[in-house]
């Protein structure tokens, strides 16, 4: 893809070089969701080794804190909850003016991301610059493509994978580096806590757990049949795995009809917290799981993942699937990019079919496990 540099001034690694010499303190703002922030975690990592002696703060939606435990991006974290109003991001605003940073990478795409640290006085602002030609003072643009579709007619930036999308924007800045993989760490607390909670529902250390994820947060259009989600975990059950069930905290009530439904357990008592979670996934063998946030913590720790992929576009998130089956059918309004299907028969997700499912997962297991 052919992206446009908008900033001369930054073409040559002398120019740049010279112009980051003085960098001593960075304002990194990361993505708002869980599985945006995974697939930002190869640019953390970036940045710092790009700067091992500078200050960096991450900022973020508070919920996200947990997953940087164990990992060396960041000096600081900066909760950047959503801003809700004038008040909101007048705090974000004081909070980054306090910090005296030199620079700032705004990942987000948002106004309000790029306001933040362009009234708070940051000299240096990087980040895409659609919309805040203004804010971003170092940056890339990209192509857009036009899209019909029920009624929607207007331009979308073309979808590349996450991953790459951060890569781009920090070659801006001529950084060393090229990794795209997601990097997560499990420190020794969050995989004892794990060990004892699981111990305490009656699962052993070597017991081949499988991750039955549900996740509907986004919106009904991406959720699988509960009844079919039930099926798998009692094929899995019947193999002799132990299959878990777990939810976000809007869906504990269809977590536990699930698990009842397959008989299983749930998670649900606790919903577990991020830094919990990512130590459980590090523990299993494989995951089904819808496109959800969760999905990408078993890429970052190379576990083979079945994804349903409904209305979504898979090009988003078309990074490192050597372990992943993805499971989409080609229908002509996929992906549409809805929250609840505008057809009202959710036939994207209707048509997978418990034997897709338990093909691939048989596939992945052959060759992982």
């Amino acid at each position: 893809m052919r992206w446009a540099l908008l900033d001369s001034k930054i073409r040559s690694p002398m120019t740049a070089n010279g112009e980051l010499s003085n960098v001593r303190r960075i304002f990194v703002r990361a993505p708002n969701w869980v599985g945006d922030f995974v697939m930002a975690t190869a640019a953390f990592a970036r940045i710092r080794r790009a700067f091992p002696a500078a200050h960096i703060a991450l900022g973020g939606r508070p919920f996200l804190q947990p997953l940087i435990a164990g990992s060396d991006w960041c000096d600081e974290f900066l909760p950047t909850p959503r801003a809700g109003g004038l008040r909101g991001l007048l705090a974000q605003i004081r909070a980054v003016r306090q910090g005296r940073f030199d620079l700032a990478v705004v990942l987000p795409n948002s106004l309000e991301t790029g306001l933040v640290p362009f009234l708070a006085g940051v000299p240096l602002r990087l980040g895409y610059r659609q919309g805040r030609p203004l804010l971003m003072n170092r940056g890339l643009t990209v192509p857009a493509q036009r899209q019909l579709w029920q009624k929607r007619v207007g331009p979308r930036r073309k979808p590349v994978p996450m991953p790459r999308y951060y890569k781009e924007l920090l070659d801006v800045l001529q950084l060393p580096g090229a990794d795209m993989h997601p990097q997560l760490c499990v420190t020794q607390e969050e995989s004892a806590w794990v060990d004892a909670d699981l111990e305490a529902r009656g699962i052993g250390p070597h017991e081949r757990i499988v991750l039955i994820v549900v996740g509907a947060n986004f919106g009904a259009s991406k959720l699988w049949l509960p009844e079919r989600f039930a099926e798998v975990a009692r094929h899995f059950r019947a193999l002799g795995y132990r299959p878990l069930v777990t939810v976000g905290p809007s869906e504990v009530d269809l977590g536990k009809r699930i698990a009842e439904a397959g008989g299983v357990q749930a998670l649900v008592d606790p919903v577990l917290p991020l830094d919990k979670l990512k130590a459980l996934v590090q523990r299993c063998v494989l995951m089904v799981t819808g496109d959800t946030g969760p999905r990408h913590l078993a890429v970052a720790f190379d576990r083979p993942v079945v994804c349903l992929m409904g209305p979504t576009d898979r090009s988003y998130t078309d990074y490192c699937t050597e372990r992943t089956e993805l499971i989409q059918k080609d229908l002509p309004c996929v992906p549409c990019q809805r929250k609840v299907c505008p057809l009202g028969h959710h036939q994207c997700m209707r048509d997978i079919a418990v034997a897709d499912v338990v093909a691939a997962s048989e596939r992945l297991l052959t060759r992982w496990t």
